[in-house]
């Protein structure tokens, strides 16, 4: 269990998607208060980090942010690859035909 009421911790991760930078700002206050800021992307884990907070934490004013800096590569990603997508095509294609021969 966390004591202290007052602090900061940031921390990054990188991979080919990008980067995910986490940010964790508290203070001193009565009561749990908990304030989440997330990319549209990771919007539906607010209640469960929410509930990740409150478990390791019994007072104070939390500010958490999560943020997601996109590489180029992770762009590249979202691209649609035609001469894969043919390829997978016709190799469903194949699997169909060798399916109803049996």
């Amino acid at each position: 269990m966390i004591r202290s009421m007052t602090g900061f911790a940031r921390r990054e991760q990188q991979g080919e998607w990008g980067t995910l930078v986490c940010e964790l700002r508290t203070v001193n206050h009565r009561f749990l208060e908990v304030s989440l800021r997330l990319p549209e992307d990771l919007r539906s884990l607010d209640t469960e980090l929410r509930q990740l907070l409150a478990g390791g934490l019994r007072r104070g004013k939390v500010d958490a942010s999560i943020y997601l800096k996109s590489t180029t590569a992770a762009v590249q990603l979202n691209e649609i690859n035609h001469g894969l997508l043919n390829a997978l095509q016709r190799r469903i294609a194949e699997v169909r035909t060798t399916r109803m021969r049996l």
